[in-house]
């Protein structure tokens, strides 16, 4: 919803004039998703990786090589899913999903130890100690910039090779600027990584029942530090004329109160879904389930649907509609593919992407169909 949200481009590079519409809808999905799912997402990840390292040890296997062998063929996803959508984050995941292995087994005073520097924007906040600047790039990237200008006018005028040559050069520049500038994104999603690793470790993922209090103490907790940073974030925004120009610590400090804001607020969003959850019966549980078995199928499929309906290749709706509009897009979309996929796994045991990764995993051809009981083919 977010992504799709940001196709509404800049009035200077040609987008709509925003109305008081855009202007609620850009501040609830800046409030609840912008720096906030992508934390979610990586907290999943970390937990899925503890889950399968815990089942290999099960069995008296280590599934680390496994596991590394699994991110380089997310890689070859990640690169194809980055050609043509620059906000892409799994060839992020693999970067910083390699370091993962060998954190499993540091015990747990460390772990804590490195997820408190991270958050607390140590990374980001050496790189400007030592750069002086916040990002690495030759060029400016604020929506009112020249560069902006240019990578709009590609996606609405460029034909698809267009956007694949651009998204591979400066969209690649762009991505690792974010993850390893003063933007910060590959220390928290490290940090975000090991968290639900810990998860796993103590057992909290298998019982979350038996966490209640536990999980409604966050919530109160990170609901009041929630408001206190927001307050502390828009009181340093206000003295600043650009949010996007890092000329003085000042600047860093304003950032990262909202680095601050992202991380309370998304513990909100987590705890609160948590203890809904754990009270939740019936449909719609059950229609977020067969969404998550299938995210990376899903999470493909909005971008090929997003692109192909804003870019100029496509219907080249980029810069027509207001961000409300998109939103409601984006939320039938969902819904759809939350239709789609329970339809899908009635008669399959995974997503497509879904059973194709486990397949390059595991270099054994597995049942895709329910009715299907044939023995697993070696492919290697």
């Amino acid at each position: 919803m977010g992504s799709l949200s940001r196709r509404r481009v800049p009035q200077a590079a040609g987008g709509v004039t925003p109305d008081l519409g855009d202007q609620i809808t850009g501040g609830v999905v800046w409030i609840l998703v912008y720096g906030k799912f992508y934390s979610l997402f990586a907290l999943l990840f970390g937990v899925s990786f503890g889950i399968m390292m815990e089942r290999a040890a099960v069995v008296g296997k280590d599934f680390s090589k496994r596991f590394l062998w699994r991110l380089s063929l997310l890689l070859l996803i990640g690169i194809f899913h980055a050609a043509i959508y620059r906000g892409d984050i799994l060839t992020a995941y693999v970067l910083i999903g390699l370091i993962l292995p060998a954190l499993y087994r540091v015990a747990d005073r460390w772990l804590w130890t490195l997820i408190i520097l991270l958050m607390l924007g140590c990374g980001q906040l050496l790189v400007y100690g030592l750069a002086g600047k916040a990002s690495f790039l030759p060029w400016e990237s604020s929506p009112t910039s020249p560069e902006v200008a240019r990578y709009v006018e590609v996606l609405k005028h460029g034909t698809f090779l267009d956007v694949v040559k651009e998204n591979l050069s400066t969209g690649l520049a762009h991505k690792f600027d974010f993850l390893f500038a003063i933007f910060g994104r590959a220390y928290m999603t490290l940090a975000y990584f090991i968290l639900g690793m810990w998860l796993v470790r103590h057992s909290i993922v298998h019982n979350l029942g038996d966490y209640r209090p536990q999980l409604k103490r966050v919530l109160w907790i990170s609901s009041a530090l929630t408001v206190i940073f927001f307050v502390l974030m828009m009181i340093a925004f206000i003295k600043m004329p650009d949010m996007t120009q890092f000329t003085q610590w000042r600047h860093v400090l304003a950032f990262s109160f909202y680095n601050y804001f992202n991380i309370a607020m998304t513990l909100v969003l987590g705890s609160g879904f948590a203890l809904l959850f754990l009270r939740a019966k019936g449909r719609w549980k059950n229609a977020l389930a067969v969404y998550g078995r299938t995210a990376l199928s899903n999470y493909i499929l909005q971008s090929l649907i997003g692109t192909t309906l804003f870019f100029g290749f496509g219907v080249g709706l980029l810069g027509e509609l207001h961000d409300w509009q998109t939103v409601l897009l984006a939320l039938l979309i969902i819904l759809l593919q939350i239709k789609i996929s329970g339809i899908w796994l009635r008669h399959f045991r995974y997503g497509p992407l879904e059973w194709l990764w486990r397949c390059g995993t595991y270099r054994q051809w597995l049942p895709l169909c329910k009715s299907a009981g044939m023995e697993a083919q070696s492919i290697s």
